[in-house]
């Protein structure tokens, strides 16, 4: 147990989990194979450590009170996800099983149109994605390898550089400069990675004002606006990697000749604290060279 986590007594909550699901005391031991003197200590047991009654007794089994009910959803909801989590852990053990973890812009623009020749390249390999922006939150235990932009080299994992920051406003290929749109509309994520630049950066990085009547459309992730931008709806900011399979194919063109090159990388990451299995070094070195052979032209901008 770690230090200072007060955790109340697991048995009793897997009893209350099925007294409170099956509204008996006597159903709740037969399922789990107590008697029912058993399941009322476990209980009380639970209810001393809270200290609140969980449960009323009615002449139909037991009702739970106001705070058991509260509790009552919270526990199903955790053990659930702890079965859930078990059941993955034990399920994706095989020799050639690995975890990726990612972004979502990561997972949409590089990992998705890759996933084909991956496939092709490496025999037998069993793929799990795992898709996230919350890498601050992400334990080394839930991935083999993962992909992520950071503006800082991370430390305490095994680290490749796959590629530099390059951020540059893309429009589709018919769209105006976007120096000469007097209201530009400006396409930006709705819940923007804290990490990654935005615009007020780009304009102040470029020496620009921000144009009074600019608009600006928030959507849900960056995929989004990346099609937005190349079905002509207005302005994004490109990632020159992310979006390198757009501009090789000219579906997105640069909209200014400034680019902005911030020191911030694109990783491949991997955990120190477990033996590299040959299926993890096979995917790395894989992704590894597919990074690097992917290394966008960069178009020049469209002329005003």
């Amino acid at each position: 147990m770690a230090k200072g986590r007060q955790l109340p007594p697991l048995d009793a909550l897997v009893v209350f989990d099925t007294a409170a699901r099956t509204g008996s005391f006597s159903r709740a031991g037969d399922e789990l194979g107590l008697t029912q003197s058993a399941v009322s200590r476990q209980i009380g047991k639970l209810e001393a450590y809270i200290g609140s009654k969980l449960f009323t007794r009615t002449p139909q089994g037991v009702v739970p009170t106001i705070t058991g009910e509260t509790y009552a959803n919270e526990i199903s909801r955790l053990l659930t996800e702890l079965a859930g989590a078990t059941e993955g852990v034990r399920a994706w053990s095989g020799p050639r099983q690995i975890t990726i973890a990612c972004s979502r812009g990561i997972a949409d623009l590089w990992v998705l149109p890759r996933l084909g020749a991956l496939k092709a390249a490496i025999a037998d390999l069993e793929l799990r994605l795992r898709v996230t922006d919350d890498v601050a939150h992400l334990r080394t235990d839930e991935y083999d390898l993962a992909i992520f932009y950071r503006r800082e080299r991370p430390a305490g994992l095994a680290v490749t550089e796959l590629a530099a920051e390059e951020i540059v406003p893309v429009i589709s290929p018919d769209g105006a400069p976007l120096a000469s749109q007097s209201r530009p509309l400006l396409l930006s994520l709705d819940d923007p990675v804290r990490e990654w630049f935005g615009w007020s950066e780009w304009f102040a990085s470029a020496g620009l004002v921000r144009p009074a009547d600019a608009l600006e459309w928030k959507l849900g992730d960056y995929r989004l606006a990346v099609e937005a931008a190349a079905q002509g709806a207005g302005v994004a900011l490109g990632w020159s990697w992310l979006i390198a399979d757009h501009l090789a194919a000219g579906r997105l063109v640069p909209a200014h000749p400034h680019w902005l090159r911030p020191a911030g990388r694109f990783y491949l990451l991997r955990p120190l604290d477990r033996h590299a299995r040959r299926i993890v070094r096979e995917v790395s070195d894989w992704i590894v060279t597919a990074a690097r052979e992917g290394q966008p032209a960069l178009p020049d901008a469209v002329s005003p």
